[in-house]
């Protein structure tokens, strides 16, 4: 993972073309520190991806600048565009959606993921008539 902090910024992202992510930490951030593993599987298994670190501590202006009110904060960025964020522990298979997403027309169009409806059961509606049908019989039978 690279370091990015007020000195360098500017030319990394100027150089960058596709999607990077940047991951806002503090080195006092419990949380932070128990996200080490889950980036380190997110690089494993993007190594197209470049990830910086930002210390919070070390660079406020561009924590500022991002609108960080708290760390661990994960952005996506293309093109010098924050495209979607994450703030707080952050599971892996959530980290990766994104990535495997980003391009989803949806997605882009609106800034968010579409959320699939559940699937409706059959059975809740087949009990609750069963139950009916069971207390009918019960009160026509006595």
């Amino acid at each position: 993972m690279n370091k990015l902090n007020s000195e360098n910024f500017e030319k990394v992202v100027n150089d960058e073309s596709g999607l990077f992510i940047i991951k806002f930490s503090s080195p006092t951030c419990g949380p932070c520190k128990t996200m080490i593993p889950v980036f380190e599987a997110l690089t494993e298994k993007n190594p197209e991806i470049n990830i910086y670190e930002i210390d919070t501590m070390e660079s406020p202006e561009l924590a500022s600048h991002f609108g960080v009110r708290g760390v661990p904060f994960v952005t996506y960025c293309e093109n010098r565009e924050v495209l979607y964020s994450f703030t707080g522990v952050t599971p892996l298979g959530n980290l990766q959606y994104v990535i495997n997403n980003i391009n989803d027309p949806y997605f882009r169009e609106n800034g968010e993921f579409r959320s699939e409806e559940p699937k409706k059961s059959p059975w809740f509606a087949l009990s609750i008539i069963a139950v009916i049908l069971f207390f009918i019989t019960v009160y026509f039978l006595v």
